[in-house]
């Protein structure tokens, strides 16, 4: 469907929802509140600003604290077929890491995970939850502004259309145009409005496993997820499917973080300039790079961290509100959990369109707190893999007469500073959120 809904008579008590953005939060979101609701209560539309919805990327992974949400929402028998091992409570190795900026590289560390993680191809996590939504799909419908009102929100689109709701959750990604909307109207002196670029770039593809191992007998990446570190650089990889394996690249300059976006880039001279960024390092890793197909270049941007995340009855979630480094692969993670907080308090059962103020004022006490400091967790991940760590400034690339002991401390704060993907979990907060509707 691609067209805005035309007013017509509603029941007195119907919620009108209205999600900007069918990524994987806005989808995530309306498969759990058609999951979640126990009544025909809510009016749910999801407005999409491209003609045909399209992944851009390849893996994704889903941690331990995030297949409680995808069980509670019913996904879980679904998205079984697409994961090896399922789910449990063993212990698994989630990357192994490696000093590889060099002719031989080193071990370093085995990250451990209770539970491990399950990796997907990022078109079969979409399909599932496209086959899982509630409500509208509106397609071509690219928000230009919104007008709140005391009792309503009037959304008007770049096409002349219109469409009204009672909340709106902007989960139009990190160049979110409701962010722009909401913060002008909100916090107008925010430094925050646009993204930022973090300095650093990824060359991101994928690799036939057959390939690989005709190239590399024996390629570690075949069986084990890979880190390889590297002075400001680093590349990870890891299988997606049983036939591929999706390689991500990363160069960093950390005096250009804050700096306005980059664009991304294609084309042959993209394989080109990233092989010649990874002279030098170790035969296994340039075998891997020089095996992708089609590498595009991609720039990392981020959100500055919001000082709001809702005003009124208006909300921002997943990339608008929270755009991060993907270097703790938590930014898919995050959306996630703000939709499902979110799917939890729209299917309270005390919910009333007069009560959405306090589910957007409960929402933002929950999630802000926890969406910011993963944004900046994951920027402070990257710079560890890069080797930004204070025993270790004095050394540059292709050194390769570090202590070992300062390589094992830094595995050792990587695994620590992980530990919330797998050890906390989510209930918690949604708990809390539930005992403030009260």
């Amino acid at each position: 469907m691609n067209d805005a809904p035309s007013e017509q008579p509603r029941p007195n008590d119907e919620i009108r929802v209205a999600i900007i953005g069918a990524g994987i939060g806005g989808l995530t979101l309306s498969a759990a509140l058609s999951a979640l609701s126990n009544e025909d209560k809510l009016d749910i539309h999801i407005y999409e600003s491209t003609s045909v919805i399209s992944e851009v990327g390849a893996g994704i992974t889903l941690w331990p604290r995030v297949w409680e949400m995808i069980k509670a929402i019913d996904l879980e028998d679904s998205l079984l077929q697409f994961v090896s091992r399922p789910p449990d409570k063993s212990a698994r190795l989630v990357f192994q890491m490696r000093k590889a900026d060099q002719k031989e590289g080193v071990f370093v560390h085995d990250i451990i995970m209770e539970g491990g993680s399950n990796t997907f191809h990022r078109a079969d996590l979409q399909q599932t939850l496209l086959s899982r939504i509630s409500g509208s799909l509106h397609l071509k419908h690219r928000l230009s502004s919104y007008e709140e009102l005391d009792n309503e929100v009037i959304i008007h689109f770049d096409d002349g259309t219109t469409a009204k709701c009672d909340i709106l959750i902007g989960m139009d990604g990190i160049k979110s145009a409701l962010r722009k909307s909401f913060l002008q109207q909100n916090i107008p002196m925010s430094r925050s409005i646009d993204p930022v670029w973090s300095g650093t770039m990824a060359y991101r593809g994928l690799v036939g496993r057959d390939v690989l191992d005709k190239e590399f007998p024996g390629h570690r990446t075949i069986t084990t997820p890979m880190m390889y570190m590297g002075k400001n650089k680093h590349v990870v990889a890891y299988a997606i499917s049983r036939s591929l394996i999706n390689v991500a690249a990363f160069i960093s300059d950390i005096s250009k973080e804050g700096t306005p976006c980059g664009e991304i880039a294609l084309g042959p001279i993209v394989k080109e300039e990233l092989l010649a960024a990874f002279t030098g390092w170790e035969p296994e890793v340039q075998v891997l790079l020089h095996s992708l197909k089609e590498p595009m270049k991609w720039p990392i941007n981020q959100v500055v961290p919001l000082e709001r995340y809702s005003s009124g009855r208006v909300l921002l979630a997943g990339d608008a509100a929270h755009g991060m480094p993907p270097h703790q692969g938590a930014g898919a993670s995050q959306a996630i959990e703000d939709a499902y907080i979110l799917a939890n308090l729209l299917c309270h059962r005390s919910i009333t369109r007069e009560s959405i103020p306090k589910i957007a004022e409960i929402y933002d006490d929950i999630r802000r707190p926890e969406g910011n400091r993963v944004l900046q967790a994951s920027i402070e991940f990257g710079r560890l893999l890069d080797l930004v760590f204070p025993d270790l400034e004095g050394y540059k690339e292709g050194d390769d007469n570090v202590p070992v002991d300062i390589l094992e401390a830094l595995g050792r704060k990587a695994s620590k500073d992980w530990e919330w993907i797998w050890k906390d979990s989510v209930e918690g907060d949604r708990r809390r959120a539930l005992q403030m509707m009260v």
